[in-house]
């Protein structure tokens, strides 16, 4: 539905973005009227955020306090105020931070030791539901205050549509465990009813129709023209790059597989110094611009005096010079990324300093840079994963691996691959020697796969009776071959990308005559969907000569007690 295109739908529907994010999180909701333009708006307004100088921020701290019972204490804006910091020390209340990077995906998390340490006795899927189920409190309670048809459709119980965005490089795995907690958290029942009402779009994508909206116009939406959009956060960078394919009605595909970045430089704050480091992220970071200014932190009180360290009455002094290294590693980091693979939002986009120095970046290297407008209002991710959700720009993605699946095959003493893995071969129920751990591709790393672009995978089970469920698993391969054909060389670039679950029925399964004796046999093609934001499969199969198919359930290892 291009943007401004009035509601086509018949019943009133309320869609909901939260945007989870490492540092600061923040929620977007649209109320979709019939007949009548949708319009995205954000939450402004969270407990603990009530004095003037911030009622209308729509950014809160994705920080949480549990009490030694594991009870959530206070969240967001609440759990970083004086008091709470107060409280929570005399009642040895434990933080809770950061907590989104535990999802992350194997080699993704950067120095995973590191990370701020939880002392609760909860997983990361059940913290994410907590603080999932706050922010949705909060929302529904503004959403309730300040839109009059939100509020009766939140009366009438009528279903909410819910897109929670994540980082760039994030998969099925990570999806899955986010549906969990948005479970736990009451935002949909534990049925596939509720499972449907939950959608994933990657930080990327949410951010380039967050720039859209706010301005990527004109000549940079050319046919063939690229756009990488930088997503800047607080603690991690997303980069995303799209070619257009057409500029009226706009349509983009990825050009590049999205990346995402991890700044080390944020993991040396410490809990000792988290009152300083809350002055530097308020005050002096955002408006720091001049390298011939100096800047000031809140250290202490007005009896703390250190001249030696440049500190007066609790107030740390530092220079331009001094100030700009903190920004310097980030910096490189964005300008590195640039390089290899530009629009710019997120919380630390709005820094006037980097924006200075990556406008320098941008001329050196004859690029256009814009920054979307309002994002020192908006909460970027939230309302792009709504603009996402209504427009949906990107027709196509790039696949960031190679994927198939392991299957046995039936040996052949002529290859002399086969003859070195004789020693793992088993005679099979229709009495043919097979050997395990070869791999089939289905599709190539760098593939641009379109969102209804079916891939087909060929299986076939053999047992001595039918059975009606079957199963197969997808695997994913991270090296550097372009088509490996076994998984046991080089096995730790291999990864179960997830299992396939289905019904077949009956007919299916053919009667056989084997060496060992009768048996049955079923061949069936399992269709993937790799182009959506979430992967999705049904079982397909012959019967009496037509193509028929059946839902598959995707369904991912569960790792949760490894967050």
């Amino acid at each position: 539905m291009p943007r401004g295109d009035l509601y086509l739908g018949t019943t009133r529907k309320l869609v909901l973005a939260i945007d989870v994010g490492t540092t600061f999180s923040g929620a977007s909701f649209c109320v979709l009227d019939p007949g009548k333009v949708p319009e995205v708006l954000s939450v402004m307004r969270y407990p603990g955020q009530e004095d003037e100088n911030r009622a209308r921020n729509t950014k809160i701290p994705s920080v949480l306090y549990y009490d030694e019972d594991g009870e959530a204490r206070a969240v967001g804006a609440e759990a970083v105020s004086d008091a709470t910091v107060m409280e929570a020390e005399e009642q040895n209340w434990n933080r809770a931070e950061w907590f989104k990077l535990r999802l992350c995906p194997d080699g993704m998390q950067g120095r995973g030791e590191r990370l701020p340490t939880i002392w609760v006795d909860k997983s990361v899927v059940q913290i994410f539901a907590d603080y999932l189920a706050y922010i949705y409190k909060c929302a529904q309670d503004y959403v309730s205050d300040s839109h009059t048809t939100g509020r009766k459709i939140l009366e009438s119980g009528t279903p909410i549509e819910f897109i929670l965005s994540h980082p760039n490089g994030w998969g099925g795995k990570q999806q899955s465990r986010m549906r969990q907690a948005a479970r736990l958290a009451g935002l949909v029942p534990d049925v596939e009813a509720g499972n449907t009402r939950i959608h994933f779009v990657s930080e990327g994508e949410a951010s380039l129709h967050f720039c859209i909206v706010n301005g990527l116009i004109g000549d940079l939406l050319q046919e063939n023209k690229h756009i990488m959009v930088v997503d800047a956060g607080g603690g991690t960078v997303d980069l995303s790059t799209y070619k257009v394919i057409k500029s009226i009605p706009l349509n983009v595909v990825e050009s590049s597989a999205a990346d995402y970045k991890l700044e080390d430089s944020r993991f040396t704050n410490r809990e000792y110094i988290d009152a300083m480091l809350e002055s530097f992220e308020s005050s002096a970071k955002p408006t720091f611009r001049d390298t011939a200014k100096m800047s000031y932190i809140k250290v202490g009180g007005p009896r703390d005096t250190d001249d030696k360290h440049g500190i007066k009455r609790g107030v740390l002094a530092l220079s331009g010079a001094e100030m700009s290294q903190f920004f310097r590693p980030s910096i490189d980091s964005i300008q590195g990324a640039i390089r290899r693979q530009l629009k710019l939002c997120g919380g630390f986009a709005s820094s006037p300093f980097l924006r200075a120095q990556l406008h320098a970046f941008a001329n050196e290297n004859k690029l256009k840079l814009f920054f979307p407008e309002h994002q020192t209002l908006a909460k970027a991710v939230a309302e792009g994963a709504l603009w996402f959700h209504l427009d949906h720009y990107v027709s196509a993605r790039i696949a960031k691996h190679v994927y198939g699946t392991d299957n046995n095959t039936t040996f052949q003493s002529s290859l002399p691959e086969h003859i070195e893995r004789r020693y793992k071969s088993y005679v099979s129920a229709d009495g043919k020697v097979k050997i395990p751990d070869a791999f089939t591709k289905i599709i190539s790393r760098g593939t641009l796969v379109t969102e209804e672009q079916e891939f087909r995978a060929s299986f076939s089970w053999k047992a001595y009776s039918p059975r009606r469920g079957v199963h197969a698993s997808i695997m994913s391969y991270q090296g550097v071959l372009d088509d490996p054909q076994w998984t046991d060389k080089d096995r730790r670039m291999f990864s179960t990308l997830c299992h396939v679950h289905a019904e077949i029925p009956s007919q299916v399964w053919k009667p056989k005559k084997g060496l060992l004796g009768d048996h049955f046999s079923a061949s069936c093609d399992i269709i993937l969907l790799f182009g959506l934001t979430e992967l999705k499969a049904q079982m397909c199969w012959t019967e009496n000569g037509q193509e028929r198919r059946g839902q598959a359930v995707v369904v991912y290892n569960d790792d949760d007690a490894e967050g």
